[in-house]
């Protein structure tokens, strides 16, 4: 297939891809886009939570996973920085060798540069400055991409965006999952290792610039999240959800635009219930020849 367009998604583990960005890949693919996923750790610290995979290599585990949840959302190339996964906040694995936390960020901004040279994408996206919820690796995925596209010369995408959880949303998929009988945390968004000092997720709406509408995705996205076994597990509140109210949780992915060729819109909604989409651009390609 001849691709005109591509769009590069930079992620800390394996699943940040479905849980976040699923539904935008799964849609974009299905549209013609070249989509590539840089993953910048293995994930092999994290908790197997699906007992008939307990005992088994988790690093290697969250790999496969990680490629059968690429293959459901359509994902054209799958890029592994190499990094070790760095533990939570404060964990002595912070500051092991080879740990992306650790890593020198000039050297690991070096790396996605050189994705960025072979694929061109026309459109990037990162998470913001908190990571998304404050892992050491997602503040870290985050320093590296943008330290990536203010360094990658001619091969600087033209647009690049940041993920983001509007709280009016963030507070309805909470509310959303409790009226169905299942145990959310407060930070149902990002699971249940936000940590203890973050209460909630989310951003004022006035920073969100972007809605990508993604109801058509939703079951794909559901198709992908079930690939994770290890982290998410049938009984995951992630995966409990009925299939009418995951289309209505999940019918958007918001994000942020951080530099485009185009101006960033000026936009007056205040932080409500009544936070909407439509007045948000639609397209992570708008304004793009």
């Amino acid at each position: 297939m001849a691709y005109t367009r591509t769009l590069l998604a930079v992620h800390a583990h394996p699943d940040d891809e479905t849980i976040t960005t699923g539904g935008t890949l799964a849609r974009y693919s299905a549209e013609g886009v070249r989509t590539v996923v840089v993953t910048c750790t293995q994930g092999e610290l994290g908790w197997v939570f699906d007992p008939s995979l307990v005992g088994r290599d988790v690093g290697t585990l969250r790999d496969g996973e990680l490629e059968s949840a690429c293959s459901t959302l359509g994902v054209s190339r799958l890029v592994r920085l190499g990094y070790c996964d760095s533990g939570m906040a404060g964990a002595a694995e912070n500051h092991r060798p080879g740990a992306f936390f650790a890593a020198d960020l000039h050297e690991a901004a070096a790396r996605l540069v050189k994705v960025l040279d072979e694929e061109r994408p026309r459109v990037m996206l990162a998470y913001d400055e908190t990571g998304g919820y404050g892992h050491p690796d997602h503040v870290k995925a985050h320093q590296v991409a943008v330290a990536a596209f203010e360094t990658a010369g001619t091969a600087r995408p033209e647009k690049l965006y940041f993920v983001r959880f509007p709280l009016t949303w963030s507070r309805e998929f909470v509310r959303g999952l409790r009226e169905a009988g299942i145990d959310a945390p407060g930070s149902a968004p990002a699971g249940a290792d936000a940590g203890p000092d973050l209460h909630e997720i989310g951003v004022p709406e006035a920073l969100v610039t972007t809605a990508i509408d993604v109801r058509r995705y939703v079951p794909t996205k559901l198709a992908a999240l079930a690939c994770h076994r290890s982290q998410l597990p049938a009984d995951h509140f992630l995966r409990r959800m009925p299939p009418e109210l995951a289309q209505r949780l999940w019918a958007y992915e918001y994000f942020s635009r951080e530099c485009s060729p185009t101006a960033r819109p000026k936009l007056n909604h205040q932080p409500s219930p009544g936070f909407e989409t439509e007045a948000l651009e639609s397209d992570l390609f708008a304004g793009l020849d």
